[in-house]
């Protein structure tokens, strides 16, 4: 039951989320033919559309997180790209071009592929397990990690060595640290609304820096000041995490056409956060169930990456100067009289 709950979560909030991009786009697309230099933000239609994109994360993609893998819920990205397409067409005249069609068919088998296999049990469904995961999870280990990793890519950027892969790997991190933090925030709080849970169950933070044992002791002492030291920290982090993807995105979106970055994206970011989540909550059920699971996926994500690469419109060619075109190299006079 939880596993459709989850999967229906995702569907809806990449469905909300793909029509909030439309209206966006519908907004800026206003503001462009008024000539005026207004602020999008200015823009009650943008706002709106801005606000649908958090509604569908945080009440779609991060409550399906609660109860599914990110394997499942990370692929699932790429119904918010096909519902803002669908709508674009069907209220902003934008044509979907049969290439395009070509592109969502084989996305959907990508993520077909992927559904068919992916882990279906969530990685907690009490507070006794969910302590257990999170003390074992080995979460803060593998953050500090990626941190390190992250600031020698940074630097590398920093540095003047830009390179697609490099601004793709930065924000596929960044983004599947969020990823993770968001499961084990929404799997807290769904837990902690149950009426067993109630009184038993610490925070993921306190976990992961205290240890289960001191978690509980720690909860208590931060009753009465509000967050303890961890919970501070882990906000941080989640901050760092949801500004750092944004910030390199929107850079590399800035350097790259957006039809080169976004199928490395979509499918360095689902590689990523996908293993990063198969190793932290272990939701793999044995080494056959990771084999087929690994096959599988490899052909899913190749085949999305394959799709996506049909959604951009074809970009217009620039003539180059020397071949420039005019009316009196035509020789028009030539075929009116023929």
């Amino acid at each position: 039951m939880g596993y459709f709950v989850g999967l229906t979560a995702a569907l809806v909030g990449n469905v909300v989320i793909g029509t909030g991009q439309c209206m966006q786009k519908s907004a800026l697309n206003t503001l462009q033919r008024s000539g005026k230099q207004t602020p999008r933000y200015k823009s009650p239609l943008w706002v709106l559309g801005l606000a649908l994109n958090y509604a569908g994360e945080i009440f779609g993609n991060s409550l399906a997180l609660s109860y599914l893998s990110a394997a499942v819920v990370a692929p699932l990205g790429i119904v918010s790209v096909i519902v803002n397409l669908l709508l674009a067409e069907r209220f902003l005249g934008e044509r979907v071009t049969p290439n395009q069609r070509f592109g969502f068919s084989v996305i959907m088998a990508g993520v077909g592929c992927i559904l068919l296999v992916a882990p279906r049990k969530a990685a907690a469904s009490t507070a006794a397990e969910f302590i257990e995961v999170v003390a074992s999870s080995g979460i803060l280990t593998l953050f500090f990690t990626l941190f390190f990793v992250q600031a020698i890519l940074v630097l590398l950027i920093r540095s003047g060595r830009q390179s697609l892969l490099l601004y793709v790997v930065v924000a596929s991190i960044f983004g599947s640290m969020n990823v993770m933090a968001s499961k084990l925030l929404t799997m807290f709080m769904r837990l902690k609304l149950t009426a067993t849970a109630m009184a038993v169950l610490p925070n993921p933070a306190d976990i992961v820096f205290y240890g289960a044992k001191a978690a509980a002791a720690a909860a208590a002492s931060s009753s009465s000041s509000g967050l303890s030291l961890a919970q501070v920290v882990a906000g941080l982090v989640m901050g760092l995490s949801i500004a750092g993807q944004e910030s390199f995105r929107q850079q590399a979106l800035g350097r790259y056409p957006v039809m080169e970055f976004q199928p490395v994206f979509f499918a360095t970011f689902n590689v990523i956060a996908t293993l990063s989540g198969l190793v932290l909550f272990r939701e793999l059920d044995g080494w056959l169930h990771g084999a087929v699971f690994f096959s599988a996926f490899a052909v899913g994500i190749g085949l999305i990456a394959y799709g996506s690469r049909f959604l951009p419109r074809a970009r217009a060619v620039g003539l180059p100067s020397h071949i420039r075109l005019h009316k009196d190299n035509l020789h028009l006079d030539e075929y009116k009289m023929q």
